[in-house]
């Protein structure tokens, strides 16, 4: 086996003090005011992303497990039209990978 190469890269700083643009900067807020009625809007948006994501989670489990029914039927399918051509059945993994 051939040895490696080493490469060496100089160190990185770290993005957010190079201002690379991926963010828009951070506005501050002059006021007092403004701060608390910029968190208020974010304490009645908050609980609706929450719940969002709640309800997204419920619905990838329902998935993962009609997914699981679809593929042992269609393993069952396959057994059966194996069986019926006369040939040797096909594999039965349950991991399904």
């Amino acid at each position: 086996m051939p040895a490696k190469k080493l490469v060496k890269h100089p160190p990185r700083r770290p993005a957010a003090l190079e201002g690379n643009g991926s963010r828009p900067p951070i506005k501050s807020y002059p006021t007092r005011a403004e701060a608390i009625d910029r968190l208020e809007r974010l304490r009645s948006v908050v609980p609706v992303f929450a719940q969002e994501l709640m309800s997204a989670r419920r619905q990838a489990a329902q998935l993962r497990a009609e997914n699981g029914w679809l593929i042992e039927q269609a393993r069952q399918l396959q057994r059966a039209r194996a069986l019926s051509n006369g040939s040797a059945p096909l594999s039965t993994s349950t991991t399904g990978r």
